[in-house]
Formats: C-alpha cells, structure tokens, sequence
C-alpha cells in the first residue's frame, strides 16, 4: 500500500497543476468507488476483512496524499460517513472541499434578519449628548486601554464616554474656529483636538473650568483637517501627535509633560485661555500631496504612518515617520479621483482604500503598484472605512448613508443597510469607527447611533433553547466530533460541535408517550444504545439513526425497570455489549450476537441488600463462569456470607435501601471494577480481580462515635492514568448524572474474551482464575506486575502506573476521593461564592489532570488533579480548585470536556446545551443558535441573558483559598539589629524616593515581639458574694516595667553601649534631662498604680529585679 502511494506521489510531482488535479481526481474517485463497494458488502454480510480494507483513517490518509493539507478534516469525515450511512446516495466530488449544491432560496436566508452582521432593528441612538443646538459630531477617537470613546464636535464640545455609552465629563472650547479632529493622548492622559489654527489639549480629569484644564497652542500655518496620536510604546512623559493640513503637509507635532506643567500666573484673569505659543514647541513637517490632506492614521502593527488625499497621483502614502524628517523618496499609491478613507486589517496584512470613484480597493503594504484585490457595489462616494479584525469584516460607508459589510477573506458583499433617518442631504453622517471591545458600529452625525453585532444580541437577549423541555442526555460521539442531546419529549438530536449545526433529529425513538432516559455511545462512534422509562433498549446507527436492534419489553414491565444509565462495552458487526442500571437498583448486560434478532440479557449483577443488612464492610464473591452467555467483560458472581469482619453496633447508621442513583464501570488490564452510589449516601465497589465486593461510607471512615449523615451520591467516577496517559472513552449518561466512563482499547478487540475456571470455596474463602486469550492478531499485553501495597496503591516501575482512584459527587456539595481498597483520601468542599449547594455530575480528561464538577444551581467548578493522581498518599499534594462559573439558572444534568477545543459543554433542565472556553469559563454560545460557534479564545467576555455572574479563576493567593500567617504582628524596634546596621540618614534629613532602600534602616531593625508566653499571677481583693463588685475584679502583678528610649539618643555611640547603662543613665539623671513634656507625661503616669499592660506585652527594654 505504501508502494503504491510513493508511486502516486512521483506521479502528481511531474505533471502541471491542471493534470495533477486532474489525475487526483480520478484517483479520488477511483477510492470513492471501492469504498462504496466495501460498505455495500459490509451492509449485505458478504464482505471479507483482508489487508485492503478502506477504514476511515486509510481514506483520510489517501485523500491527504491526493490533495494536500488544503482538504479540511471535518470535510473529509462528513463525506466518509455520507458514504458509510448510505453507498447508494448520490456524490459529489467538490464536497470533499466543503462545497456543497445548495437547495431553497439562498437570497432568502441572506436577508433573514438573524443570518445579518448587524442587527439594524436594535440600533441604540444617543440625540442630547455630545453636540450643541444644530451642532454634529465631526470625530469619534477610540481609547482601547481605558474603554473609552471620545467625540468632537464641529462647534468645539469634547464629550468622553464610558463603556455603557455615558457621559463621563465634557467640555466646551471658547474658539471661533470648527474643531475637525480628536484623539487621545496615551503618555500624557489628555485629549487633543484641532481646529482650522489651532491645537487644543485638555486636561479632562482637571477640576474646573474649560479655560482652567485646556491649553491653546497656536498659530498654525496652515488649516488643520485630521489628526492622529502616534503610539510607539517607549516613549515617557511624552507624545507625537501626526496633523494632515490643508497645504498637503503632514506634520509631526511633539508635546511632553513639561509643557502643560506650569500654568499661567495668578494675576492673570481666570477667564483668559492658557494659550501657548507654537513656535516652542517640536514640529517636522514635509508636503506629501498635491491637495488637502483629509485622513492621516499610524499604523502600530506596520510601524507606519498613512495618510490620504484627494491628489489623483499622490493618494496615498504609506512609510516610516523617518521619511518626514527627510527628503527621501516616499511609498506612494495613486488612485483616481484620490482617497478620502483608509483601513488596516491586521489579520489579512491588507490595507483598504476608497475615495469618490466608489471603488474600494485592497492592498499589500509593500506593494503599491497594483491592487490585489477591488470590492465593487457602492453607488455614491466613500467617506468612512472601518475594520472588524476578530470576524474580518470590511464596513465601508457611503455619502448616502448606505453602510455594506464585506468579508475581506472571501470578498464577497455580507450585508447592505441603510440610514434612513432624516431627509435626503440631512443627517450627514462625519465619523465611523468600530468598537472591537464591544463589537459595536457607532456612527456621528447630528446624534450617535450604535449598531450592535447581531451575534452579541444573540448571546446576551436571546434565551438560549435546544430543545423545549428538560433535557434527560447529554453524549459526546469523540470519532467524528458530533454531540448527541435528548430531551423529555423523547426528541433525539445530533449537532456538529464545530459548527453547531443540527445534522437529524428522531422523534417518538421508543414510541409515543415513552420517555427516553439514557444513551451511550460507542468508542467507535458508529452506535448508539438509547434506554427509556418502560425498561426497553434499541441501538442505532449513529450516522443514519436507522434503528437495527431492540430489547423487548417485559410482560411483568414497572417503573423499577426504568433504565437510568447505560454504557457501551463493545460494539460491532456482529456483537454488541451494553451494561445497564435500572431504577431498581440492578445492574445488568444486555447483549446480542450475530444472527440474533433482538437484544437479551445475560448477566446480572447481585443484590446488595444482604450485603448491608451483614453489617460486612467487605465481603468477598465467588465468581463462575456465565451461565447464561459469556458477555467477555464480567464473570458470573456470587455473595459470600460470615466473611469479613463485622460493625460493631452501627446498624442504626446503615441505609437500609437501594435506589441506585449512578454507577462507573473501569476495565483495563488489571482492574476490573464496577461502582454504584445510591440516594443514601451508601458506595459499593465491586472488584472482580480480587473477587471482592466493599461498603465505602464516610460515616464509617470518621469511626464508630461518629454522627450519621446521610448525603446522597449523585455521581461517581473512576480517575485512572495508565502508563501512557491515554484513555479510550465510552460515554455515558442518565437522568440524574451524565459522566464519561472510561474504557480500554483491550475490551473492543475482537475475539478477546475471558475465561474462568471452576471455583473451589475452602472455610469461607474464595478465590478466582481469569485467564485471557488473545488471538494472533492481537498486540501482546503488558503483564501486571504491579505490587499493591497496603494501603491500596500500586505502581509499575517502567510506567509509573497509580491504582485508580474512585470520586463522588454527593448533595452535600462535596467530593470525596476513595481508594479501591475503601479508605477515604480526601474531602474536596467547592470554593464558591455561595453555601454548599448539591453537586449533580462529574467529568474528567482523558488523561485525568483536571476534574468537573456541575451543581443544582448551574454552577461549574474544575480541579487540577495531576500532581495529587502522582502520588496520592502524599498530603503536600493536594487537589487545586481553579475555576468556577455559572452556566445555567438551573440544575446542570450533566457535562463533558473536549480536550481538542479546550471546551465544556453543559446541559440543564432549562432546555439548552452551552459551550465553554474551559481555561477561562467565557461562553461561546448554545446548540440551536443560528450563527456558528466562533471556537477560537476570545477576549470578549459575553454572558447568557438568564446568567449575571461572571466567571472566577482561583489562585493560589486568592482570598478563597486558605492563606497562612507569614508574619507576626506588631512588630517592635529591635535594637540589637539596629546596633549592627549603619548609622541612617533618617534622623537628620527625609530621604529622596530613590534614597528609602538606603535610608529607611528603621524599618530593617523591626522584628517581631517576644511575648512572654507566661501568664500573669493574678489575685482579688475582695469577695463578689459579700457585695464588693470592684474588689473582685482581678489585679495583674507585673514584675517589669517596659519604657521606650527616644530615638534621637541613638545619636551617639556612646548612649548605645548596654542596657544596664542606660538604665543607670535614667536612674541617676547624669547625661539627659528629660523635656518638660516628658516631665508632664512622666507625673501623669506616675499617678496610676498599676503599669501599662500593653507595654507589658511588648518589652523592648525590660528591668528584671528593679522596683518602680
């Protein structure tokens, strides 16, 4: 095979691209035709596996070495499962490219209103902020870092907006002359306007008047039309300002700090404007066009400055902003009839242009001979281009108020609207921009109009809705990327995880009025299993939803047989395995084999009654070989009785009942385990390759003086990491939690099976022999030569191999983490804004390094798991909480995580499935949405309309986390270390800023105080019984007085020399008398009997012996 794809390969190498695609094409269709005829063969049973069998990665490999990477993945599964579901339906070559022959009226669903780019109907309007009486905004300047929007009007009113579009502060500038642009300063947190002579700076976070916070500099030589701020990034203190002129200049203008730092004197009259004179001010200037010079831009991501005019020959310019110092030559695009407006789109790398020839036209930055590419369709003149960079989206505005929206990928026109306010020739709209924070359009004329994305009105108005009742299934097919959903109307739905689109749906599965609880699907994702609420199983072909078998209903059929939960065990051809739960409590296989008509079932998992009313906390099984027919998963097992020691008195703390609520089954080499929890709060954990069945309860692990409380288990789930870290998954879910159970790749290969021998039971022990054969073709296993020790744990020295560990989610809110051998590891309470609220499903990874949790209120919580599944007797390791969100109103019924797309995705009784970016909890969208998911991470922080919280990364340091005291407190002079530290500048002069590390040695002598742990004799003086109340109050002897030295004595070295110095110092009043205030503070102390008490606690100089 892989001769004869070399040989493909040399082929296409010698031909011309015409005859390559040419001679690929009809290699394609070529494997298209032997496909057709392998799955026609597969479909009538005639078909014989050989060495050129076509699986889905072989076709996907051929179609790779034909094609090349051009063909996309997703195109290539979607038509290898059109061939799979149906060889005999019609083909066409170009869907293999994502082309598809479309059907119904296409124009139609263009103009549907939620298919738009903008949603025109929900346009916002802003009429008395920003502009005078018959005023209009002549500039709208974005300031990305601060969330800010700044206007100008034409009569000299500089407004600033918040991000919710309201007025922060405005101003009104006394000038005769028209403002005609705004921008904003970044080093010097001010904005800048220009006038036809003018240039204004305003102080905006100034108190007062306009003539107090803004300068005037003037004169200019010429008219000023346009300006620009020039962000470089290292520049302190200082900005470049780039102003268009009607003479065809493009000046450099340069303000600093310096500059605006003094203001005018205060004889001067407040009424006077600060006017400043241009002349002192850095400007380079240098003529570019041969007329007025109408927009100028600076590009940061080219490191370039645009600018544009309406000179036929120098239209536009695009260079360095050394070319203005300079008389070199300048890179220069010329178009007819000049340009009035000009973009950047940074993702494209293209620029576009459009002027009065109604031509908008894309080019290469360093190309300025040709365009690359021209958008034809405006009718009237363009004044304004814009740039939508996360969709990479064209808005280009006409002088008739005709907005289009174009695709710069594709070049094809996405959207046409109109402003239709006011009369023809009125409500001239003078400035666009567009809002990638918010994915807004606001536009500037008389009043602000803000037109919002269609797909942010979906996210946050519209009520996310996949189905119309609660949804019952949630199951992720990981082969080929689809997402499976069932609602209570027994309404089946299957979804693109891509793209979000609906691919079928089946109604009525089971019949009519019969609920359907459960599915699961198999690894290959070729099957489908779907249980209902009467006890009946059918499987499915999941590519075509054609049903192929079923599991008759019982003549005695209840309510106890209502199927909570399924999982896929083994799927093919000729064999299925499917292990289920019913309300009852009972675990059973259902199994069908090839030639068989209907669904049976030959296994049974035994009653754990017995087992509780034992009082055993193990128990041990006798395990046989089945006897119905061998399902090659789980043998035949029997309860052992009077083996395994007894609880003591604890029959009152034992939930007497099944009402299994949850199970997880994990089979992999050298663990064979099954786990159930029921409403009681009650694990039982069946290991079959010790032939041992355990009873895992908190209240037991805490011993037998140990309160009872019942908590229920909602979810369980194994968390295994094998020696590669991979995990094969079949999915599972139910009614009440939905979670992926893991699976092997061992226990889908075909012909393995186990066989066990006759058992022999000797004084009440049992023992089993499980012995796997393998056909030829099968791959040799690993032995297990893994040691368990004590406590449970094993580890394979090559693999590093842990045993597994079993989690539950239980309706106190919290997750308990056990050992196979029963014992409790840890106890994991949610870190959430709100009390413990009942956890209702889990989900992990394949490799098992994080671990999700959904709650009864809608809210998700994930745990890092990886260093604590290294080695989980270690208590150092722990479980790390980084992240919760509130994705649903409601309770979650369950979840799952795609490791590909680092998404979550979640289904609640609310009727929706959401998507989730999962390193961050931002929303993505839900399953019935008519936009498709946009998957890449997104800074834009959107929430449902039916949530109001948004999400919280945890950290190490967050106030959620428990943090321990680094330090005591307060802290005390040591004077030992302020002996040995040199002397400091402190008490002769206040440092310099740069100057505190060297001066502030104060502070380096602080040390935490040494408390005398001891504690105070104490005795009363009177007794409280005969009436003498103050008497009774304790009297504190205290063996030292505490006092405190002033601090400019450390003057000198020599009244540093020891305590009993300067004891005697103090004592003998030799070399310091003490200030009057001193005096006065020592007679006042003196008149108190008893010390200070808090001195006491905090000695820095203590007299031991010495009387007061």
């Amino acid at each position: 095979m892989s001769d004869r794809r070399d040989s493909e390969k040399e082929k296409l190498s010698t031909l011309s691209d015409v005859a390559k695609f040419n001679y690929a094409l009809k290699q394609f269709q070529t494997l298209i035709g032997k496909t057709v005829a392998q799955k026609r063969e597969e479909r009538l049973g005639m078909y014989i596996k050989d060495e050129d069998e076509i699986d889905y990665d072989k076709f996907y490999e051929t179609v790779q070495t034909l094609f090349g990477p051009e063909v996309k993945d997703q195109d290539v599964k979607t038509f290898f499962r059109k061939i799979s579901n149906n060889p005999d339906g019609r083909i066409e070559w170009c869907e293999i490219f994502g082309y598809f022959i479309v059907e119904g009226d296409a124009l139609a669903a263009q103009l549907d209103e939620e298919n738009m780019v903008f949603l025109v109907s929900r346009r916002q309007q802003i009429t008395k902020a920003g502009v005078k009486r018959r005023d209009v905004i002549k500039c709208i300047a974005k300031v990305p870092q601060l969330d800010f929007t700044v206007t100008a009007s034409q009569k000299g009113m500089l407004t600033i907006f918040n991000s919710q579009m309201r007025v922060l502060t405005s101003t009104n500038i006394a000038d005769s002359s028209w403002v005609t642009g705004c921008d904003y300063l970044t080093q010097l947190k001010r904005v800048v306007a220009v006038t036809e002579r003018t240039v204004v700076i305003w102080d905006y976070k100034s108190q007062g008047s306009c003539q107090d916070n803004c300068f005037i500099i003037k004169p200019m030589e010429h008219c000023l039309l346009c300006v620009c701020t020039v962000n470089l990034g290292d520049q302190l203190a200082k900005d470049d300002i780039l102003m268009g002129d009607d003479g065809g200049h493009v000046n450099l203008f340069t303000v600093t700090s310096d500059d605006f730092g003094l203001k005018q004197s205060k004889a001067k009259k407040k009424s006077q404007l600060q006017v400043l004179d241009s002349r002192k001010f850095k400007n380079i200037k240098r003529k570019l066009h041969d007329d007025w010079v109408v927009k100028v831009k600076f590009i940061s991501a080219l490191n370039c400055f645009g600018s544009c005019s309406l000179d036929s020959v120098h239209s536009f310019v695009l260079d360095d902003l050394k070319r203005l110092e300079d008389s070199l030559p300048v890179r220069e695009f010329s178009v007819p009839r000049g340009v009035n407006a000009f973009t950047y789109c940074g993702k494209a790398n293209i620029i576009v242009t459009g002027g009065d020839d109604k031509v908008l036209r894309l080019w290469h930055p360093n190309i300025n001979t040709k365009p690359v590419g021209k958008l034809l369709g405006h009718l009237f003149s363009v004044m304004e281009i814009v740039t939508n960079e996360k969709d990479q989206h064209i808005i280009s505005l006409s002088t008739a108020k005709v907005f289009r929206v174009w695709d710069i990928q594709t070049l094809s026109l996405l959207q046409v609207f109109h402003d239709s306010q006011g009369k023809a020739g009125e409500m001239q709209i003078y400035a666009m921009i567009f809002d990638n924070n918010h994915g807004t359009l606001i536009t500037g004329s008389s009043v602000i109009d803000i037109y919002p994305l269609t797909r942010m009105i979906q996210d946050t108005k519209q009520v996310p809705q996949t189905h119309e009742r609660n949804i019952n299934v949630l199951a992720y097919n990981r082969a080929f990327h689809q997402v499976l959903t069932i609602c209570a109307e027994s309404i089946v739905k299957v979804w693109e995880l891509e793209s979000g689109h609906q691919i079928y749906q089946i109604e009525d599965a089971h019949g009519p009025n019969i609920e359907l609880t459960c599915a699961a699907i198999d690894k290959n994702g070729f099957h489908l299993a779907t249980g209902a609420c009467d006890g009946t199983l059918k499987i499915w072909d999941f590519g075509s939803g054609q049903e192929i078998k079923v599991l008759p209903v019982a003549n005695d059929s209840n309510d106890e047989q209502w199927l909570l939960q399924l999982v896929y065990l083994k799927a093919s051809e000729s064999r299925h395995v499917i292990l289920a739960l019913e309300h009852s409590g009972k675990i059973k296989i259902v199994q069908s084999n090839e030639g068989e008509a209907h669904l049976t079932v030959t296994w049974e998992l035994p009653e754990t009654v017995s087992l509780i009313l034992q009082e055993n906390p193990v128990m041990s099984l006798w395990l046989k070989p089945n006897a119905r027919k061998t399902n090659g998963f789980f043998p035949d097992a029997q309860l052992l009785s009077d083996t395994g020691p007894k609880r003591n008195d604890e029959t009152q703390n034992l939930p007497l009942g099944e009402e299994m609520k949850c199970f997880d089954v994990l089979k992999v080499e050298g663990y064979s385990l099954i786990a159930t929890g029921n409403a009681h709060g009650a694990i039982i954990l069946w290991d079959f390759e010790s032939a041992t069945v355990r009873y895992l309860d908190k209240t037991y692990q805490a011993g037998q003086n140990a309160i009872a409380q019942v908590s229920g288990v909602n979810a369980v789930l194994f968390l295994f990491r094998s020696a590669f870290s991979s995990r094969s998954l079949s999915l599972s879910s139910s009614t009440t939690s939905s979670f992926v159970s893991d699976m092997t790749a061992t226990q889908g290969v075909e012909g393995s099976h186990l066989s066990l021998n006759k058992e022999d039971v000797n004084n009440g022990e049992s023992s089993a022999t499980v012995e796997r054969e393998e056909t030829t073709n099968e791959k040799d296993v690993q032995s297990s030569d893994t040691k368990k020790s004590a406590s449970g744990f094993s580890r394979n020295i090559a693999g590093h191999i842990c045993s597994p560990i079993l989690a539950s989610a239980h309706e106190n809110g919290c997750v308990y983490l056990w050992t196979i051998e029963g014992d409790l590891l840890r106890e994991v309470l949610p870190f959430t804004k709100h009390p413990a609220i009942p956890l209702t499903a889990l989900c992990t990874d394949i490799s098992a390094k994080m671990l999700s949790a959904a709650t009864k209120e809608g809210h998700i919580m994930r745990w890092n798991t990886g260093s604590f599944l290294e080695d989980p007797q270690d208590e150092n390791k722990q479980i790390k909480q980084q992240l919760y969100w509130r994705a649903h109103s409601t309770k979650v019924v369950s979840l799952f995580y795609e490791e590909e797309k680092n998404l979550v995705v979640t289904a609640s009784v609310d009727g929706s499935v959401r998507l989730w970016h999962a390193p961050n909890g931002h929303y993505v969208g839900y399953f019935g949405q008519r936009r498709v998911f946009e998957l890449s991470e997104s800074s834009d922080l959107i929430l449902p309309c039916d949530v109001n919280e948004f999400p919280v990364i945890i950290k190490e340091d967050s106030k959620y986390m428990e943090k321990k005291q680094k330090f005591e407190y307060p802290l005390i002079l040591d004077r030992k270390k302020w002996k040995s530290l040199t002397k400091s500048s402190l008490l002769s002069k206040k440092p310099r800023p740069f100057e505190v590390d060297q001066d502030f040695k104060f502070f380096k002598a602080l040390a935490s105080p040494k408390v005398n742990r001891q504690p105070l004799e104490s005795f009363k003086s009177g007794n409280k019984e005969a009436g003498v109340v103050f008497g009774s109050i304790p009297i504190y002897r205290v063996l030292s007085i505490t006092s405190h030295k002033p601090l400019h004595q450390l003057r000198s070295k020599e009244k540093q020399d020891s305590v009993d110095t300067i004891f005697k110092r103090i004592k003998h009043h030799t070399l310091y008398e003490p200030s009057r205030l001193s005096k006065r503070r020592s007679a006042k102390n003196s008149q108190v009997p008893a010390a200070n008490l808090v001195q006491s606690f905090v000695p820095s100089i203590s007299f031991q012996g010495v009387k007061p």
